[in-house]
């Protein structure tokens, strides 16, 4: 069965405009949508639950894919702060780099950018994984909850800080925050960084990596 396919050339567009032609799109059973935009608008593909393809070509502003459950987002091009905020479901590929708070409050589904990122990556991950294929900022996995936060490069002051569950995985170097310890890297580590890494084309030796979990489950309490 050939998918219907949307095509959009988003420059002259608003965020409101091409997020009705998506809604008017999926109403109609279109399932494959690909969008052209240098215009670095915020919200685009957002609170999505049907499983559909975005392809966006060119540069995006904030929030991209937001609050999604379900679609696959394809980024050719830079993005703007909190790509996947609160998605509960779906995949994110950025083929490039992305500002700050990727991934915050993810719920589940996956994340991958494949360029560098800014400050507060992976804050409230409540069981999603992101992957940034290259260096990060600061207070990445602030207050993590549960799933799997994977940086190949080096990542700044504070990862982890008040951590209270899931794995935060550094290649290179980092300043781990509050509640944070390094612990062994385990088989089960080395098979689901390398699986992980095969699926997405990163080329990373999971046995060069450094694995951070919390210390304390009650951290604040003393």
């Amino acid at each position: 069965m050939t998918v219907q396919e949307m095509k959009i050339a988003g420059d002259d567009l608003t965020t409101r405009d091409i997020n009705r032609k998506i809604k008017d799109g999926l109403n109609n059973e279109i399932r494959r949508f690909e969008i052209e935009s240098n215009a670095e608008l915020d919200s685009i593909v957002v609170g999505i639950r049907e499983e559909a393809e975005f392809i966006l070509n060119g540069k995006f502003g904030d929030f991209i894919g937001a609050l999604n459950h379900g679609p696959r987002i394809e980024i050719n091009g830079k993005t703007g702060r909190y790509v996947g905020n609160n998605m509960t479901a779906g995949e994110i590929v950025v083929h490039g780099d992305a500002d700050d708070g990727v991934g915050f409050g993810t719920y589940n589904g996956t994340i991958v950018v494949h360029g560098d990122a800014g400050n507060g990556i992976g804050q409230l991950n409540k069981g999603g994984i992101i992957i940034i294929d290259g260096d990060i900022g600061d207070l990445a996995g602030l207050y993590m909850l549960s799933g799997d936060l994977i940086i190949t490069g080096d990542s700044g002051e504070d990862t982890g800080d008040w951590i209270i569950g899931g794995n935060i995985y550094v290649g290179g170097d980092f300043d781990g925050g509050t509640n944070t310890r390094i612990v062994e890297m385990e088989d089960s580590d080395i098979r689901k960084l390398a699986a992980l890494f095969e699926r997405y084309s990163i080329e990373a030796s999971p046995d060069e990596f450094k694995k951070i979990q919390r210390k304390e489950i009650r951290p604040f309490y003393g």
